[in-house]
């Protein structure tokens, strides 16, 4: 018979396998090759004096090249208000990526 020690360990090794295939419907892993563009997208902003967030582009950052588009995610993120969209940021998979201006921004007292 084995000890209850032994029992927890096998028990552990069982759920880490099973917790090794578990995936959300709709949701499955995407694999990355070298060089291949990787989406890089934004929420919100949130203030520690208001902890009201903000949406993303309220303020005057740079837009990717034909407008922003909301990259709604899954039903969860929609029912908790998050709202993901794209962003005009360029990285791919395993190159390094130095300093490059995206875009400029003047601003005037109003913004």
């Amino acid at each position: 018979m084995l000890s209850p020690l032994t029992r927890a360990i096998f028990a552990a090794l069982a759920l880490a396998q099973c917790a090794q295939a578990f995936y959300i419907p709709g949701i499955q892993p995407e694999k990355f090759e070298k060089g291949k563009p990787v989406p890089l997208k934004v929420n919100s902003l949130t203030s520690v004096r208001t902890q009201v967030p903000k949406d993303y582009y309220r303020l005057p950052f740079c837009q990717p090249k034909g407008g922003v588009k909301m990259a709604s995610e899954n039903l969860g993120e929609f029912l908790t208000g998050n709202k993901i969209q794209s962003s005009p940021y360029v990285i791919k998979m395993l190159q390094k990526s130095y300093c490059s201006r995206l875009c400029q921004v003047e601003l005037d007292k109003d913004k």
